[in-house]
């Protein structure tokens, strides 16, 4: 990832200890990370940057993730989207909309995920 412009990363995630997570890791990748503790922050801050992908947990309190991904769909669809989540059911809804490839069951492995997100990225750059 080129330090001159790197993705921005939007990371929508209720558990604290994963967000910090999942930050750490993606700064150490290159990226700029802004981070949302719910669904409606996520939406707020979907709206006020134009991240290049979005790692959205689907189950979440009051706005929860497959909400968020409905609106990407509608406003911001050249958004990659990665989904993280313990749920099955919600796992399974998310690959319905997704593909296989941009899912992650919680516990994941932190490497994978860093890298789909950078692939992600580099290609949404790459098609700007």
């Amino acid at each position: 990832m080129s330090d001159h412009n790197p993705p921005t990363v939007l990371v929508v995630e209720d558990d604290a200890g994963v967000r910090t997570l999942i930050e750490t890791v993606l700064e150490a990748a290159g990226c700029r990370v802004i981070s949302a503790r719910d669904g409606l922050e996520g939406l707020v801050k979907l709206r006020g940057h134009e991240p290049a992908v979005l790692v959205l947990d689907i189950m979440m309190p009051d706005v929860g993730g497959l909400r968020v991904l409905d609106e990407l769909a509608q406003e911001h669809a050249n958004v990659a989207v990665v989904v993280v989540t313990g749920k099955p059911d919600a796992a399974q809804a998310a690959r319905d909309r997704l593909g296989d490839a941009s899912v992650f069951a919680k516990p994941f492995d932190i490497d994978q995920l860093a890298e789909r997100v950078t692939t992600l990225a580099a290609n949404t750059a790459g098609d700007a």
